[in-house]
């Protein structure tokens, strides 16, 4: 292999193509960054990936110019200062491209390994994280049916009526929710579903957030309101529970108020035979499983009865 020749040809091949590379920079300056829009959408999307093409075959030419380079140099050296030019034999250069091949094979042998490794390892731990997802779910299912007990005749009376703060109940439902968080596994909270009492909105939700108190210990309460909700999914599942039926939601659901992509469960408030609202309980100690819920679709179908006080 003439060293010399190749290095003069890889040389004004780096040359040529960082000299397009320039003028193609030239233009993809002028059209984004300067915004004048010279090129049409497919053009323009031809010269950024010739850029990022061109840069990395001239990378490539640069490192093989350098080493060329170091192999003439080491060649000039070599002549200055007489040393033998040994002949390497033919059983030896047979033996070279066996090991080589040989070290190829073993490589991909070894990244494959690794890869079908990694691929176990991400099963397995999603197989416990899922485990724990069934757990924490199973715990909040059970932790429902006591948090509906949990709310007082005097509390359900200003629920029912619509006039918490008129009743003075606002800042034993901040209590409730507090002692909830801190009381229940996986420091959970809690939010209420109720009928809005104004047009246009057909509901009201209510959590700790929605309850604040002034320096003079008055409690205000400022709900979320809804005319609906952009999941039609979501809006039966509402509808449902506030007539009384047992919502099953088969597909995974990130609403405004239910969610069953985290550890949830839901259930109903009655007063007289009525139900006045949705009282809704999540996880916050979302535990091992966060790591795996933006990737895999871990859900739950809700309660499998009409949960109530």
């Amino acid at each position: 292999m003439n060293l010399r020749f190749l290095l003069r040809i890889v040389t004004r091949l780096a040359v040529w193509l960082l000299t397009l590379s320039c003028f193609g920079v030239v233009l993809w300056v002028i059209d984004e960054i300067l915004g004048w829009d010279i090129l049409p959408d497919a053009l323009s999307l031809l010269v950024r990936a010739l850029l990022v093409a061109g840069g990395i075959i001239a990378f490539v030419l640069v490192v093989m110019n350098l080493i060329l380079s170091l192999a003439l140099l080491a060649e000039a050296n070599a002549s200055r200062a007489e040393l033998p030019d040994f002949s390497i034999s033919r059983r030896f250069k047979r033996r070279m491209r066996q090991s080589a091949l040989a070290l190829v094979v073993a490589i991909a042998l070894l990244m494959g390994g690794l890869q079908v490794v990694n691929q176990l390892r991400v099963q397995a731990s999603v197989r416990e994280a899922r485990v724990e997802f069934n757990q924490a779910q199973a715990e909040m299912n059970q932790s429902i049916e006591e948090v509906l007990g949990l709310f007082t005749p005097p509390l359900l009376d200003a629920i029912n009526t619509n006039t918490l703060a008129e009743q003075g109940q606002l800042g034993n439902l901040q209590k409730l929710f507090n002692s909830i968080q801190s009381s229940f596994p996986r420091q959970p909270s809690v939010s209420l579903v109720v009928p809005a009492t104004q047009e246009p909105y057909r509901y009201a939700r209510i959590d700790k957030t929605s309850i604040t108190a002034n320096d003079n210990g008055q409690f205000s309460l400022v709900p979320q309101l809804y005319t609906g909700f952009p999941s039609e999914e979501e809006t039966q599942a509402i509808e449902q529970l506030f007539s009384g039926d047992v919502p099953s939601l088969e597909s995974s659901l990130n609403g405004n108020v239910l969610r069953n992509i985290v550890p949830s469960s839901w259930g109903v408030l009655e007063r007289d035979g009525e139900i006045m609202a949705i009282v809704y309980l999540q996880a916050n100690d979302r535990g091992a499983y966060d790591w795996v819920l933006d990737e895999q679709s871990f859900h739950h179908k809700g309660p499998e009865k009409l949960l109530t006080n």
